[in-house]
């Protein structure tokens, strides 16, 4: 009678043995990409091919940091997804190959690791692969992607036969020396490769497109993978700078992308659309310093964003605003006092010859002014009011510092793109715009009904 017990025991626990077995071989399977990034990423740095930049250093920080917060935000918040684990590995896959390409001395790697970021982000972009919305959103952003990796591998291809070397510093010294006609294809392609990654128009609709994917995607979106733009061209700068039509078609895109996203923010009423929108716009404006010369405000716009973009979008799943339109703008006469406080600021940096990066910095102003005059609104009596009005004080110091920071770390271009004055114009116009935006937020304008039926549908009705 034992012996039959038994017997039936063995054979009813073998299929459940062998489930077993097979989930583990399966998952094992399933790591094997990633242990293999992380084991080329070794490979890299004992054969000297990784290099610490402060364009490359921050983008690394950036990216583990995030990524690392979304991991364990994402344990709780796609606990009940049967696709948590693919999630888990393909953002640390991400997480892997950024630094690859982050730190990579070598133009080669630099690009391999460039092209493995594109399709780790496209697999997640379509993590829910049931949902035709999902399919379709990393169908476009394959499409974006694959246009940008192949502008890359060509300037690339062009830049290391220029130089007959692939070592980044190799081709940084040899620019200088390289045919007219083949650099400017270079640095056109820099650009439309930058573009692509960065979801500047026309290449928009895969990000606005990729709101399908869960809200950890869209955090992981900003660590280190939609700024990358800005940190590829920085690495490439000499080759950039080499080429003025190149930086000033960079600046056009740069100013149309800001104009065009906040266009698109300002009509949209689900959060995350309105986020992504904002990316855009921010994108649009780091680029554009990044072709004004101004390295070293861009790669903090890099990461300052970063941060602030993917803490918002974490904290979308659970926003819920009542508030009227009206009451998210500013009452008279704030807006025109903060414009003119900003370009009276920007007056300062010109008399001071501190006026390289004065469009993006009085930009930067003019929001961080903003903060405060809204916190100023809110703000209670007792302790909490002080906190409350402190806060933005603090952050307007905090960011001057590490604009401080990082000018001493990361050069400049030598020769600025515009000049302070023409500077000065183009941020009168800017908030020109803002004022105006203003009123249209408060309902004193209204926008077009067909400009609104366009902007409200940006990223669904826009072919791939």
């Amino acid at each position: 009678m034992n012996q039959i017990t038994m017997t039936g025991s063995r054979q009813a626990a073998s299929p459940a043995t062998h489930r077993s077995a097979a989930i583990a071989l399966r998952t094992a399977l399933a790591n094997l990409p990633m242990i293999a990034l992380g084991l080329l990423l070794g490979a890299a740095f004992l054969t000297g091919h990784l290099a610490a930049t402060t364009a490359g250093l921050a983008l690394a920080g950036l990216s583990l940091l995030v990524t690392v917060v979304v991991l364990v935000f994402a344990r709780r918040q796609l606990r009940a997804d049967p696709r948590s684990a693919s999630f888990a590995r393909l953002a640390a896959g991400l997480a892997i190959a950024t630094l690859m390409m982050a730190l990579a001395s070598d133009a080669l790697l630099l690009t391999a690791a460039w092209i493995v970021t594109g399709r780790l982000m496209a697999g997640l972009i379509g993590h829910v692969g049931e949902w035709s919305e999902a399919r379709d959103a990393a169908r476009r952003a394959n499409i974006s992607f694959a246009i940008g990796d192949l502008a890359l591998v060509g300037a690339i291809v062009i830049l290391s036969l220029g130089a007959g070397s692939s070592d980044i510093a190799a081709i940084s010294a040899a620019v200088p020396a390289m045919v007219g006609p083949q650099l400017t294809l270079a640095a056109f392609l820099l650009v439309i490769a930058a573009l692509a990654r960065c979801a500047l128009p026309p290449f928009s609709n895969w990000l606005m497109r990729s709101l399908a994917a869960p809200t950890p995607v869209s955090a992981l979106m900003h660590a280190g993978f939609v700024n990358a733009g800005g940190f590829l061209l920085i690495r490439f700068a000499p080759a950039l700078e080499a080429v003025i039509t190149a930086r000033s078609a960079l600046f056009v895109a740069g100013i149309v992308a800001a104009l065009v996203g906040s266009a698109i923010m300002l009509v949209r009423s689900d959060v995350k659309g309105a986020l992504a929108a904002s990316t855009v716009g921010q994108m649009g404006f780091m680029l554009l310093t990044v072709a004004l010369g101004a390295y070293p405000a861009a790669l903090w716009h890099m990461v300052a964003h970063g941060l602030f973009k993917a803490w918002l979008f974490l904290g979308s799943a659970g926003t819920i605003c009542t508030a009227p339109t009206r009451a998210k703008s500013l009452p008279k006469p704030w807006p025109a006092i903060i414009a003119l406080a900003t370009l009276a600021a920007a007056t300062t940096l010109i008399e001071t010859q501190h006026a390289d990066a004065l469009l993006p910095v009085g930009l930067a102003l003019t929001a961080l002014l903003c903060a405060l005059v809204v916190a100023m609104r809110a703000m209670p009596r007792g302790p909490v009011g002080l906190f409350v009005a402190v806060t933005p004080i603090v952050l307007i110091a905090l960011n001057a510092a590490a604009l401080a920071i990082m000018t001493g770390l990361q050069p400049s271009a030598a020769q600025p793109l515009v000049s302070p004055y023409a500077q000065v114009v183009l941020l009168s116009l800017f908030l020109a715009g803002w004022i105006w935006q203003q009123q249209v937020v408060s309902g004193e304008k209204a926008l077009p009904r067909p400009l609104y039926a366009r902007l409200i549908h940006a990223g669904s009705t826009i072919p791939a």
